[in-house]
């Protein structure tokens, strides 16, 4: 086993140096953006410290191994590195610590010991370095006493600190002592034992500090870069290496030169080349729903988040939607709110995250999930999901309202269309109506001298007429029963003015005379089969009325075996023709039902009958025609 041992150390420093300029980068990056980040600065100093320590041991194996000498520039840029390492751990702790420590003077007494000590001993080894000094140990002993010195400086901070969050909680608070303690105990072996071993051991528990101390503080950076982009980077880093170690020889072994041994090598590389994306995203997915519980990936989530919210009819069915999928896929309480909520001060598992919904670039509202009591807390990754899927919703928001105005606006419209028709109704009564109260005054007049019981039938009916028309001149639905009772009057008063000449039929099933239809359209079409009709011929005339429900809906048909109207008259809703009561009638049944209701006139030739069809769809009346009633 101790052959592989340069090997591990190789790669176990490769991958400090990975992870640590990671770190160091995003640091850097969220302190420029002004975001907030534990240990500030010095954090943010140390893990450079870390990471050119690491990339200078990198660096001069590389440069031993392919140019057999050292730089003494990257030893002393290495030594620096690895002497600014441990101030700076017990600066980052003292100042996030500094207003929770008890004898806080002590603390700040030996982190400005640390600085000298720390001048004091690079100038030692400098000169220690320069003058050829062979006996280390003298040097050795200080700089396990500094480290001592260090590392029992975090312990006493870790363990007077009165803040019981975060690092400092009880669990990570004992097993950063413990790793204090276990950087003494290796201190200490070092100079009297120089193996790979303790090598091994110092550079993981250099390692497990930095994990710990992310893991707690930084979850985020923990995840997205510790796990995800650094052990990718690692692995891959692994599978290169062990190619190199064992595959490249075997193809130099075949002897192969030239352009065909460059082909057989890259041919045989191209697997790992394949893999790299793959081995990304499975690791990530890895990642993902066995350590953080996350369900969904991202392309996932946003497929299972807008299939979900098809189909919503108003804003808040679709908010109630979107709270349902959000639960899902986050595992937690998921609030759409209107507004967006205030900033609290809180921070860390116990924080709720909240993105605003932007329209037109402004804030109207925002998605809030509560944190989740069993499982991690939220990372990097579910606020840029949750960042994706509130811009999904805000579209889909923008759409619905733009749809609702759209229908708001065609609906006063149609009502606009509904008012304008029913005052033209009012003022096609007001014209009809006296003459045909002149016709019918002069008929009764007639008939008093010789059948003074029919006209005193037909005054009657004429009261009953107008009474009618009086009373439903404000109401729009009437039933078929009630417009037939006042046909019927009508008919009996034309039919006291026309005598014989005038027949009448009206067959309406029982079941059609109890369905509700717009008022005055039956009557409107029996006035225009006399007027236009019967009133033109001077053979009897004969009007008929028939009613039935179909499996189309309501059918009325009022024929009359008058003239009939011009040629081209024929068609279903025929612009300008059937005069100003049928376009009333035809705007009415567009207002109302839309392309659901038809009006045709026709003729049937073999009868010698004009047909005017109405087809009406089952009419339940909407809310605001409903107070009419």
């Amino acid at each position: 086993m101790a052959i592989y041992y340069p090997l591990l150390l190789l790669l176990l420093k490769s991958f400090n140096a990975i992870a640590y300029t990671f770190v160091s980068v995003l640091c850097l990056r969220r302190l420029r953006a002004r975001k907030a980040q534990w240990g500030g600065y010095g954090y943010a100093s140390l893990m450079m410290a870390f990471a050119v320590m690491f990339l200078v041991v990198l660096a001069q194996e590389w440069v031993a191994t392919t140019l057999h000498r050292r730089f003494v520039l990257l030893d002393v840029v290495g030594g620096i590195a690895s002497l600014l390492v441990r101030p700076l751990v017990v600066h980052v702790l003292y100042h996030s610590e500094r207003l929770r420590l008890r004898g806080r003077r002590v603390w700040a007494a030996l982190l400005a010991v640390c600085w000298p000590l720390t001048l004091a001993i690079g100038v030692v080894a400098l000169v220690a370095y320069h003058g050829g000094y062979e006996d280390t140990r003298p040097f050795q002993n200080l700089y396990f006493a500094f480290d001592a010195y260090c590392a029992l400086g975090v312990i006493g901070i870790l363990i007077a600190s009165r803040n019981r969050f975060g690092l400092f909680a009880r669990g990570p608070r004992r097993w950063l002592v413990l790793l204090f303690l276990a950087w003494i105990c290796l201190a200490a072996l070092e100079p009297r034992w120089q193996g790979l071993a303790v090598a091994i051991g110092i550079d993981t528990v250099t390692l497990a500090f930095v994990f710990i101390v992310t893991y707690y503080t930084e979850p985020m950076v923990f995840f997205d870069v510790l796990v995800k982009k650094a052990a990718f980077v690692f692995s891959s880093l692994l599978l290169l290496t062990l190619y190199f170690a064992f595959v490249t020889p075997l193809i130099w072994a075949m002897h192969l030169r030239g352009w065909i041994g460059t082909l057989v090598w890259a041919l045989s590389v191209w697997p790992i080349v394949l893999w790299a994306p793959w081995g990304s995203r499975k690791l990530s997915r890895w990642v993902d729903r066995l350590w953080l519980g996350r369900r969904f990936s991202p392309g996932e989530a946003t497929r299972y988040f807008l299939a979900g919210l098809q189909g919503s009819i108003d804003a808040g069915e679709l908010r109630r939607l979107a709270e349902q999928r959000l639960s899902a896929i986050f595992q937690a309480d998921v609030e759409v709110l209107e507004d967006m909520p205030s900033q609290s001060g809180s921070s860390g598992a116990s924080a709720p995250i909240a993105v605003p919904i932007r329209s037109h670039s402004e804030v109207s509202g925002a998605i809030r999930v509560q944190p989740r009591a069993d499982s991690p807390q939220f990372l990097s990754e579910d606020i840029d999901l949750l960042t994706s899927l509130a811009e999904a919703f805000s579209f889909l928001l923008e759409n619905l309202r733009l749809r609702e105005k759209r229908l708001e606006q065609e609906k006063r419209e149609q009502q606009l269309v509904l008012n304008a028709n029913r005052s033209e109704l009012k003022a096609l009564r007001a014209q009809v109506n006296p003459h045909f109260l002149f016709n019918a005054l002069n008929t009764i007049a007639s008939l008093i001298p010789r059948e003074p019981d029919r006209a005193e039938r037909t005054i009657e009916q004429l009261a009953e007429l107008f009474r009618y028309t009086l009373r439903r001149s404000d109401r729009e639905w009437v039933t078929l029963d009630e417009e037939l009772e006042v046909v019927c009057a009508y008919l009996d008063v034309e039919q006291a003015r026309f005598g014989d000449h005038l027949a009448t039929r009206i067959r309406a099933s029982e079941e059609a005379r109890q369905m509700r239809i717009p008022a005055m359209i039956v009557q409107t079409l029996v006035e225009n089969a006399v007027k236009h009709g019967v009133g033109r011929i001077r053979t009897q005339g004969v009007v008929e009325i028939e009613a039935a429900v179909t499996a189309s809906g309501l059918r009325i048909a009022v024929g009359d075996n008058g003239p009939g109207f011009p040629a081209g008259a024929t068609q279903a809703f025929p612009p300008g023709n059937g005069g100003y009561g049928l376009r009333n009638i035809r705007e009415r049944l567009q207002g109302h039902f839309g392309e659901a209701a038809s009006l045709v006139i026709d003729r049937d030739t073999a009868l010698g009958m004009t047909v005017v069809s109405l087809l009406l769809p089952v009419a339940v009346p909407r809310a605001v025609e409903a107070r009419a009633l």
